[in-house]
């Protein structure tokens, strides 16, 4: 699916680099994960664009390649996520570490662009800075969400913040560290889906199944969204899976197999997925992460599901606070959409199935509209 930000296109260019030229100039691009990637490969775009002699070199995947930018390690070799995953692949992560830092100064860029992902990229930009190197950070951590802690460190390691959401930049502002809103990359390719007017791919009720972009994700919720949908639908039903780019058809055969389950999985039609299931009078069972705001942005009811260890569900619930996962919830600030946590079990998804406001996609996409618009 085509992705255009304008907002990117417009405003980021004049900020990244004033009045300089980039020509002749490096620019290193660390991204972790699929969405990373196509945001990265804007950018590479953008800049290619303006600054053909601009060399690009990056951390990310296939669509910043294509982009133009030299690749030198691919997001799917990274693929962990999870405090545990985390603490059982110490050495592995430790050992990507080194590795950036190894080619972040050797490539030694002019300019270095972070996108997201800041478990990882915000060690990793305390690292280039220390080298001189002028560090750019496209998708704040959310800071205002949870662990305000973090902001202390952003304040001293990043020299421009770019953000995509209108309240981030007042709430940065309090604590001391300036920043510019350049639209939001999600509501700007939901808007440009849908002035292409899209026709619909069924016209029978269609359930989309949205479970994470990871493995440890997938095969923990697929299974389980799957038996829940028959438990209440039946059989006779269209349920389709959104698959991610980052992982493989045969994946997702492995793990439908496994359980003895079947369902139609489809690979960058996310987007005309959601747009059938609004239409159709379907919902959507989805993953906690940016598939919550996707599918609330087509006016798709959605349920929320998803589980950590119990350590981290400790840690996110007792320690930082966390009230919401979704990012619907936490932008609305209430319990706009019903999120199940930890008990995935399929008769628990069939109950939050049958709570779900079938006529509440449209006026949560309103809300979250007004909060862009502000």
């Amino acid at each position: 699916m085509k992705y255009s930000n304008p907002h990117l296109q417009n405003n980021l260019p004049r900020s990244l680099w004033g009045s300089e030229t980039l020509d002749g100039k490096k620019v290193f691009l660390v991204a972790g994960e699929a969405s990373g990637d196509q945001h990265g490969s804007e950018w590479v775009k953008n800049i290619k664009s303006q600054f053909p002699e601009c060399q690009l070199v990056c951390w990310g995947g296939d669509k910043m390649e294509s982009a133009g930018a030299k690749l030198l390690s691919h997001y799917r070799d990274r693929n962990i996520m999870g405090l545990i995953e985390v603490l059982k692949n110490l050495k592995k992560i430790r050992g990507f570490m080194a590795q950036a830092q190894n080619d972040i100064e050797r490539e030694r860029p002019d300019k270095i662009v972070f996108i997201d992902n800041p478990g990882f990229n915000l060690p990793l930009a305390k690292f280039a800075h220390n080298l001189g190197i002028e560090v750019h950070w496209y998708i704040a951590p959310k800071a205002w969400a949870w662990n305000t802690r973090r902001i202390k460190t952003m304040k001293r390691v990043i020299d421009h913040l770019y953000v995509i959401f209108p309240f981030e930049v007042a709430f940065f502002e309090k604590y001391g560290m300036p920043s510019i809103y350049v639209g939001n990359p999600t509501l700007q390719s939901v808007r440009d889906y849908r002035e292409s007017k899209p026709a619909l791919q069924s016209s029978e009720k269609t359930i989309a199944l949205l479970p994470g972009s990871r493995p440890a994700e997938v095969s923990n919720l697929l299974p389980s969204f799957i038996k829940a949908i028959q438990l209440k639908e039946g059989s006779n039903v269209n349920v389709v899976v959104a698959g991610a780019p980052s992982l493989s058809r045969e994946f997702y055969e492995n793990v439908l197999q496994k359980s003895q389950l079947s369902a139609d999985v489809v690979f960058n039609e996310t987007f005309k997925l959601l747009h059938t299931a609004a239409q159709t009078g379907g919902y959507a069972l989805v993953a906690s992460g940016t598939a919550t705001l996707e599918t609330a942005l087509f006016g798709c009811p959605q349920l929320v599901a998803y589980k950590v260890s119990p350590l981290m569900y400790f840690l996110g619930k007792h320690v930082f606070g966390i009230k919401h996962v979704s990012l619907v919830n936490i932008l609305l600030k209430r319990d706009a959409v019903q999120e199940l946590l930890q008990d995935v079990s399929p008769e628990r998804l069939k109950q939050g199935i049958d709570d779900i406001g079938i006529n509440s996609g449209v006026s949560i996409a309103q809300e979250l509209e007004t909060i862009f618009n502000s």
